[in-house]
C-alpha cells in the first residue's frame, strides 16, 4: 500500500520521514522532494537532480517502508486512545 502522494506531501512531513531513514544523498533527498512535494514524475525528479532512476526507486522504496511503519505506529495509537476512553 502506498502511504505517500506524489505532489501531495509537505516539505515537513517529508523531512521528518527522512529523519527516520539513513538516507544522507542531498540529491536524493531533493529527488524524493520534488517528486513527493513538487508532483514531478520519479523520472523527471531522478533527471533534475542528477540520480540514477533506481536509486531514486530505492528511494522512495525506503521511504514508503518508513510512512508504513508511522502509520502502523498511529494506529495503535488511536487504538488506545480509544480503548481509554471507552474504559
Amino acid at each position: 500500500m502506498k502511504y505517500l502522494i506524489q505532489g501531495g506531501e509537505s516539505a515537513e512531513r517529508l523531512q521528518l520521514l527522512l529523519q527516520l531513514t539513513n538516507i544522507d544523498s542531498d540529491n536524493i533527498k531533493a529527488a524524493l522532494h520534488d517528486h513527493f512535494v513538487t508532483g514531478h514524475q520519479d523520472n523527471v525528479a531522478a533527471i533534475r537532480n542528477e540520480v540514477k532512476k533506481s536509486n531514486l526507486s530505492r528511494a522512495m522504496k525506503r521511504i514508503e517502508e518508513v510512512a508504513n511503519t508511522v502509520e502502523q505506529i498511529k494506529e495503535l495509537d488511536w487504538q488506545k486512545l480509544h480503548m481509554d476512553k471507552v474504559a
